[in-house]
């Protein structure tokens, strides 16, 4: 039978009612509290009916190697009323008590009051913003990307899962500090009106934690780690990598800060060493990740497929790939024979399919490119073709209307640069957009194969 039990940290900081509650039913239970962080551990005991008390005391710190003169006399003071201290975690201390005629820690509202708040103001509040901007700045980065680039990021399971977390995160970081600051504003009110501190209490605070942590595998299982395979296997590396990576990082920043406490080391050398150490460590993690992201970039470049390096004759190392594309140019006229790269690459996501091939060669520059977009929505597809005709008109070109039938499409458009047509067009049918650039003008027979072999099929 084990001695000890772990459980997640499910409420907020300030939310020391549900602490409370939860600490004394797991007394009942014969779990007593032993420590508190991000984890809570228990030990074993018999079932009693035990009462706790969450208070916060500003002094206190994680990085203190013994507590103040203030926090002892405060200690002092709380065993002789009968609570015995527990356990801390920054400025939150925790007491426990047998005896059901102890005397509340705090008695006065406006006390209280301004305990909790200066606690959040050193850690939660700062550490909150912090959070919310960082992660606000990366999903308003994410939707100028999809604003720029739609099909594309549609398409892309790993970019679509990111914004998705960052949406995810901004949303729960957002709800913690604008609960608080509601509860924070309605309890100065009736303070200040002469009534009680209102309980800091949530019934949903471990619902939105379970939500939030739900929520976030389901998008690393259906949808991030599945396009990350798609990119081989080199990318799930990455991301295993980054994960131990920072994992490790927070687990020795903990234990030098733990260390330096027990050797005695002033709250500022401990602060400075362990912000130092976490500036070394994730520089050397970030410099890890860059050279990871350009060993698997080039190694997407090349498609997995069977590559050749081809010398042109003007002495430049180029490399040739050889995937298979629905169409090449050999199968809409003849060919010189020179050294062709084929080119297909796939980005995918449970909303889009993306296809981009290229075929090119490095002598005269002579080229096809082509993408194929697939979508699993009517509202998707609008969506992606107006982006694909708006973002042209944001650098002088636009799309006009042109001749289907052709194409054997449900809809065409030709690019046009000033008044004059170029070969790039976009074909529609169904739910699949094609865009398509040719180094010549197609005759119809052409463009009929290349509507065959492009707008139908898989």
């Amino acid at each position: 039978m084990r001695e000890t039990k772990r459980t997640l940290m499910w409420y907020e900081f300030y939310q020391d009612a549900n602490i409370e509650e939860h600490l004394e039913k797991m007394a009942a239970k014969g779990w007593r509290l032993e420590k508190i962080g991000y984890l809570l551990q228990y030990r074993r005991a018999e079932p009693a009916r035990v009462r706790y008390a969450v208070t916060y005391f500003s002094e206190s710190s994680e990085f203190n190697p013994s507590p103040t003169e203030n926090e002892e006399t405060l200690l002092e003071y709380c065993a002789a009323a009968g609570w015995d201290f527990v356990a801390g975690w920054h400025q939150m201390l925790i007491f426990s008590t047998l005896r059901e005629d102890a005397p509340p820690i705090e008695t006065e509202g406006t006390v209280k009051l301004e305990a909790v708040h200066r606690a959040m103001k050193k850690n939660f509040l700062p550490s909150g913003f912090v959070l919310l901007a960082l992660f606000g700045f990366n999903l308003a980065m994410q939707l100028r990307l999809a604003e720029r680039n739609l099909p594309s990021f549609l398409a892309d399971g790993m970019q679509l899962g990111a914004a998705l977390l960052m949406l995810l995160l901004v949303s729960h970081y957002g709800s913690i500090l604008l609960s608080y600051f509601l509860w924070y504003w309605t309890v100065k009110r009736s303070v200040k009106q002469g009534g009680p501190c209102l309980s800091r209490r949530s019934r949903f605070a471990k619902a939105r934690q379970m939500v939030l942590l739900a929520a976030t595998l389901v998008v690393l299982v259906f949808l991030y780690i599945p396009a990350a395979l798609r990119y081989g296997r080199g990318t799930l590396e990455h991301i295993l990598f980054m994960l131990c990576g920072y994992g490790l990082l927070v687990a020795a920043i903990q234990l030098m800060r733990g260390w330096l406490k027990r050797k005695g080391v002033s709250a500022w050398t401990n602060r400075i060493v362990s912000i130092g150490l976490a500036f070394v460590l994730g520089a050397g993690i970030t410099g890890g990740s860059v050279f990871n992201i350009l060993r698997i970039h080039k190694s997407v470049q090349s498609g997995g497929a069977e590559t050749e390096i081809y010398v042109t004759r003007y002495g430049t190392e180029r490399e040739l790939l050889r995937d298979p594309m629905p169409l090449k140019i050999e199968n809409l006229r003849p060919v010189e024979e020179l050294p062709w790269s084929y080119e297909l690459r796939e980005h995918w996501s449970p909303l889009a399919l993306l296809r981009e091939g290229r075929q090119v060669e490095y002598e005269n520059w002579e080229s096809l490119y082509y993408e194929v977009l697939d979508v699993k929505t009517g509202i998707l597809y609008r969506a992606c073709l107006g982006n694909y005709l708006g973002t042209e008109e944001l650098v002088g070109l636009e799309y006009r209307a042109a001749d289907e039938a052709q194409w054997g499409a449900d809809a065409a458009y030709r690019l046009r640069m000033d008044g004059e047509d170029m070969d790039t067009w976009l074909l529609c049918r169904n739910r699949r957009i094609v865009r398509i650039a040719f180094d010549w003008t197609p005759t119809p027979a052409q463009m009929a194969l290349a509507g065959e072999k492009l707008l139908s099929g898989a």
